[in-house]
């Protein structure tokens, strides 16, 4: 008898789902799951060792090794045989972050450096928590968002990070990181339970 497979806690969400090699059309798909995908981004993108990773996919370390043992299978059986490769998205939870001045209405005045954090977790189409901080580069001496957002974001598992103006630098590292950026001066309440 089979035993029952845990639940696993899956926090990234891939921003394409589909890849396809230009010269060649395969017939063949090749589809990672979603535990697949938060494996690779937990390792590979952010570079935790296995035990740090298990614990945050709240699996074993024998299981996380086997997940991601056949999710790296997948993407090399892809890129070296020129087959498409789909990524299963089936994410329960996704967190937005945004900044302001505002404590009460987070919406508008968006910017790196506003006084407050805000973030939303979204769970089927609807914000489920609301919390918000006060950002740390306003009490941190020469903070650089670079280094300490992109980190705090990662921490929080943030999917997405709303704001009217980015620098280049931080923009590439919270890529680097799997959160993407959304360029809006305001966002509303319907915006944010659409992103999802």
């Amino acid at each position: 008898m089979a035993r029952h497979k845990s639940k696993r806690s899956i926090s990234f969400r891939p921003l394409c789902n589909d890849f396809s090699p230009k010269e060649h059309t395969s017939s063949e798909t090749i589809t990672l799951l979603a535990e697949e995908v938060e494996a690779l981004y937990l390792m590979d993108l952010l570079e935790l060792y296995q035990e740090e990773a298990a614990l945050k996919m709240e699996v074993s370390r024998p299981t996380f090794a086997r997940i991601i043992k056949s999710a790296r299978n997948k993407v090399a059986l892809a890129l070296l045989g020129g087959k498409a490769l789909h990524l299963e998205n089936s994410k329960e939870r996704y967190v937005i972050a945004l900044c302001s001045e505002n404590s009460t209405s987070p919406y508008s005045g968006l910017s790196p450096k506003s006084k407050y954090i805000h973030f939303f977790t979204l769970e089927q189409h609807q914000i489920s928590e609301h919390h918000m901080i006060e950002n740390p580069l306003l009490l941190l001496h020469n903070a650089k968002p670079s280094l300490t957002l992109s980190e705090l974001f990662v921490n929080q598992r943030v999917n997405v990070f709303v704001t009217s103006a980015i620098g280049q630098g931080f923009k590439s590292t919270l890529s680097t990181k799997g959160v993407f950026v959304l360029l809006k001066e305001t966002i509303t309440e319907n915006e944010i339970t659409a992103l999802w």
